[in-house]
């Protein structure tokens, strides 16, 4: 709760005239040969002071009353508004304690003044209340000082980017997207270039998610698909399938158990000579996400971390690829988010210190080409159609997304969704569904607003590492 002091500083004016007084009535008491009328009108200057005392202190404890409830109520709102600038959060407190000590009611102006140190925001403030009837006795005013303390107890938050990184972002949608997952992680860090309570990953996906190709990463969580010869004359890079339903839609990480699903296939796209024509890379290997047997393969994943820079430079460093697959963007956010394998920086769920959040963003639907040859992380498109129609095959990517997000939901972990210049009502409303509740999923008909969103979500974010 916070913290008032409150101090009026009229008593040791009061104190003087008292003392003057009683010294006065000594004397009156010692000399008997004034008159009783006299004696009587001089009392009366006392007794009117000692009312107008009355009056005016109550005024006063009026002001101090008023004043206290405006500094709580402006400390609380700068303390839940951590991720805004100096200059923001002296705006929030003016305008939150203008709100609550409305001077024209009151009659008396007073100025709050704001510090801040580390976890506690102090918020003080004075005013000046011009007497009534104690001007008779030498006491033009009675100051009144009040100050309120809001100590902020801070929690950890593990979050996780799951970002479209699809074709259709090509040009100033992925530039939007970099400015706008830039504002959110700036928000996040502060001016921290590291932060012990705070662990950011990012999942760029396309129509598959890359999880990198560290060694040991690669033997114990994969499998050859098939062996490694075949990917000449690029290499794997570190795209890999889907598991069976329903692994395809957990965070299970039991390995060698049919329970856990098993290891990943690794990502193979196959020579096409028309529409995947693997030599062409021969040409430079720098095109290998538009050719070969990785194509469309996005940049690999970032796990948690809590390094700014980092997880700045992985943003920058995405391009623009594939088609749609965006259960898969949120089933491998949802695996770095975890305490588990084959991610383990995630802190467990029932951890009192620490909050959960994942944030998916997308500019579209779910999508599978009209080309049957076409491959992504589910293999090729007329094996995972077989005998669906098209539309069919992309509604069953959309209930899987449904499941993981009901999935991630029931470990407490907050869920924000965003669309990005989505006109579609159904995918609105699969991703609003897919959120938390309504309040956290943000429709983005424009750049500015997909930033917007972005700092909306950082700011309350933030503001749930103060508030607990």
């Amino acid at each position: 709760m916070p913290s008032k002091q409150i101090e009026t500083r009229s008593g040791s004016a009061i104190g003087r005239w008292w003392r003057r007084a009683r010294e006065q009535l000594r004397r009156f008491n010692r000399d008997n040969t004034g008159a009783i009328a006299i004696i009587f009108v001089l009392t009366l200057v006392p007794i009117a002071a000692a009312a107008g005392a009355a009056v005016d202190i109550s005024r006063a404890y009026l002001v101090k009353h008023r004043l206290g409830m405006a500094l709580d109520a402006a400390g609380l709102a700068v303390g839940a508004s951590s991720g805004a600038t100096e200059e923001e959060l002296n705006a929030i407190m003016q305008s939150y304690f203008d709100a609550n000590y409305p001077a024209e009611e009151l009659g008396v102006t007073a100025e709050p003044q704001m510090t801040i140190d580390g976890s506690d925001i102090t918020i003080t403030a004075t005013a000046d209340i011009d007497t009534t009837l104690m001007k008779i006795v030498g006491i033009d005013n009675i100051e009144v000082a009040a100050s309120t303390t809001i100590i902020r107890e801070t929690k950890g938050l593990d979050v996780v980017l799951v970002l479209d990184n699809t074709g259709s972002m090509s040009g100033s949608k992925l530039t939007s997207l970099k400015t706008a997952a830039t504002s959110f992680v700036e928000i996040l860090f502060g001016d921290n270039d590291e932060s012990d309570l705070l662990l950011v990953g990012v999942v760029p996906f396309t129509g598959a998610v890359n999880i990198g190709i560290d060694e040991d990463f690669r033997d114990l969580y994969t499998t050859s698909n098939p062996v490694d010869a075949d990917y000449e004359p690029d290499i794997w890079r570190g795209c890999v399938e889907a598991r069976e339903s329903p692994y395809d839609t957990t965070d299970d990480s039991q390995l060698d158990s049919p329970l856990g699903g098993g290891r990943w296939e690794r990502y193979l796209w196959p020579d096409d000579y028309y529409r995947n024509r693997w030599s062409r890379l021969y040409e430079s290997l720098s095109n290998w996400q538009s050719y070969g047997p990785n194509k469309y393969c996005p940049i690999e994943l970032l796990p948690m971390t809590n390094v700014k820079q980092t997880v700045l430079d992985k943003i920058d460093d995405m391009i623009a690829r594939g088609v749609t697959h965006i259960n898969l963007g949120a089933v491998w956010g949802w695996r770095v988010l975890s305490p588990g394998a084959p991610y383990t920086a995630g802190h467990d769920y029932d951890d009192d210190e620490f909050n959960k959040a994942i944030v998916i963003m997308t500019d579209g639907a779910n999508y599978l080409s009209s080309n049957e040859d076409d491959y992504s992380g589910f293999g090729l498109h007329f094996e995972l159609i077989g005998d669906m129609s098209r539309s069919d095959a992309q509604d069953e990517l959309d209930d899987k997304l449904s499941t993981i997000c009901t999935n991630i939901k029931a470990t407490e972990t907050l869920v924000y969704t965003i669309t990005f210049q989505v006109s579609s009502s159904s995918i609105q409303t699969l991703m609003s569904n897919c959120a938390t509740d309504s309040s956290k999923y943000y429709n983005s008909p424009s750049n500015d607003e997909l930033e917007r969103a972005f700092r909306a979500i950082g700011a309350e974010l933030s503001n749930l590492r103060i508030g607990g």
